[in-house]
């Protein structure tokens, strides 16, 4: 007997499904935009491919469900998304590079997989071109070798001819277990996968605009080799897989009666052609982010690298000049410091960020925006996507007073809760701070209008103005975000400064 219709449950499974013996059914796209078909390809593979019921990319107001024990059951009145399947279509999308980690068989490589076959390469050619990492690989393999009758005969390293790998060429770039990589070899894909390009023999190979997905079983050394910083920071987002939840297990049932999986299935109108892919990027791009969020996202991320006690000369007050020294933030940020450590994100951590940590922010939240519908970047969509781009980048301060306080401590154990409070407790602190921002925003941006024509008596009275700013802000608490401004104010001032001094000397010899 057919079941009555139930609406809610035809929402729930979103624009495609798969039946009984896994004919594909894709309903009508509303709209013929990319953005449709991108989330349409989304649902697809949430709904009949990957099997993820973790919805933790959420938005809109939120309610509470709780037990005796204190547990909580958060729920979102607008549209929620699972990590595991998202952050990978917005890393294909913005040509970015993605770690997924996760114990074996929690489809890691699968996903990968699926987001080639997204891109429009085929099944053979995606399996074909994964570059699998164990402990004999060589740069050789890699990457490729030299034709030995060109070795033989060559006179200079310019004659010799290296038959590339094709998988190097590739729109979609897939290295599964990369911690397992000899150091060796790590260099070589490091010099491709961050500076696009590989050397051997006098010959150089482009990998071209592509999409990263570099997979391990875990990002704490569990692999046969350490993997290489610098290789590390090239990687721009994290992907967790997720446990397979039993109460789906008749669609594992249904693959092994009809001896087929999602891979062979995947519809033919969610597969997108360069040209797509192309167009997708730029729209992605041409999204919007507007000042507030500017605002926000760079008060927290600057926040992060400041430490008071690293040095007893201003400019240097930062974690990297700690690191240089072979120390550790736990080793200074004690009660020699007066900031509150509950309060100030200082404590937090061993290490700031790079620029290229702000960039990769940048770009994916605008991917996700994108994906949301929206043209402008909203709070929310920086308070979702941060602990993933941040997620291997920072490291705690496990001996901060902070982690100290109640229930604080089991934050350690999940980066994403641990960055996403950090995150929440910055928004929180911004509008306190955001007048002293707003002051330091427009001298910066009365500055950058230029110095042409504008004489010394202006300058000098500018110059005040900036002095007068620094001196409030240090007759107060040099707190993270107080440093901050004073370095900007004191570019401001040097600037002006050299200014005034060209001025004079232009005087002086007229």
């Amino acid at each position: 007997m057919p079941k009555p219709d139930n609406p809610l449950l035809d929402l729930l499974k979103g624009r495609a499904e798969v039946n009984a013996s896994l004919n594909v059914h894709l309903s009508e796209r509303d709209g013929a935009s990319l953005h449709d078909k991108m989330r349409q390809a989304y649902w697809w593979i949430v709904n009949n491919a990957i099997i993820c019921p973790y919805y933790d990319i959420e938005f809109g107001a939120k309610s509470r469900l709780k037990n005796t024990a204190g547990d909580e059951l958060i729920l979102h009145d607008d549209q929620s998304f699972s990590s595991f399947v998202l952050i990978p279509m917005l890393t294909l999308f913005t040509c970015r590079r993605a770690l997924m980690v996760g114990g074996p068989g929690r489809g890691k490589t699968s996903s990968a997989i699926l987001m080639a076959l997204l891109s429009g390469m085929s099944k053979e050619d995606t399996r074909r071109s994964i570059q699998r990492g164990h402990p004999q690989l060589t740069i050789s393999d890699l990457l490729g070798a030299p034709l030995p009758a060109d070795m033989m005969k060559a006179e200079s390293a310019k004659d010799i001819k290296v038959a590339w790998r094709n998988w190097i060429g590739q729109r979609v770039k897939i290295i599964d277990e990369y911690n397992r990589i000899p150091t060796k070899t790590q260099s070589a894909l490091l010099s491709l996968m961050g500076e696009g390009y590989a050397e051997m023999f006098d010959q150089y190979v482009y990998s071209g605009k592509s999409s990263w997905f570099l997979t391990a079983n875990d990002d704490a050394g569990g692999g046969t080799f350490q993997v290489i910083e610098a290789l590390k920071d090239r990687i721009d987002v994290v992907v967790r897989a997720v446990p397979f939840n039993s109460g789906f297990i008749h669609a594992l049932l249904q693959r092994i009666e009809s001896d087929k999986n999602p891979e062979d299935l995947i519809p033919g109108e969610i597969i997108f052609t360069g040209r797509e892919l192309e167009a997708i990027y730029k729209a992605i791009l041409a999204v919007q982010v507007p000042a507030p969020v500017m605002d926000r996202l760079a008060f927290f991320m600057g926040q992060l690298d400041f430490c008071r006690m690293a040095s007893s000369q201003f400019e240097y007050k930062s974690k990297d000049t700690l690191k240089l020294a072979g120390q550790g933030v736990g080793a200074v940020c004690s009660e020699q410091c007066p900031l509150d450590k509950k309060v100030h994100l200082c404590t937090q951590t061993e290490n700031g960020v790079s620029a290229r940590s702000f960039q990769t922010a940048l770009h994916f939240m605008k991917a996700l925006a994108y994906f949301r519908g929206h043209t402008q970047v909203e709070i929310e969509d920086m308070r979702q996507i941060l602990p993933w781009v941040l997620h291997d980048k920072l490291v705690p301060n496990t001996r901060s007073l902070f982690f100290e306080g109640k229930g604080q401590r089991q934050l350690l154990q999940d980066r994403v809760a641990w960055i996403r409070n950090m995150v929440d407790m910055s928004n929180e602190q911004f509008s306190r701070h955001e007048p002293v921002r707003r002051e330091v925003t427009a001298l910066r941006q009365e500055l950058d209008r230029g110095l042409n024509g504008v004489d010394l008596r202006t300058v000098e009275k500018r110059l005040g103005v900036v002095s007068a700013a620094m001196d409030r802000l240090m007759k107060a608490e040099l707190s993270p975000p107080a440093y901050e401004d004073l370095i900007h104010l004191k570019s401001i001032y040097s600037r002006y400064r050299n200014y005034a001094a060209w001025l004079k000397s232009n005087r002086a010899h007229a």
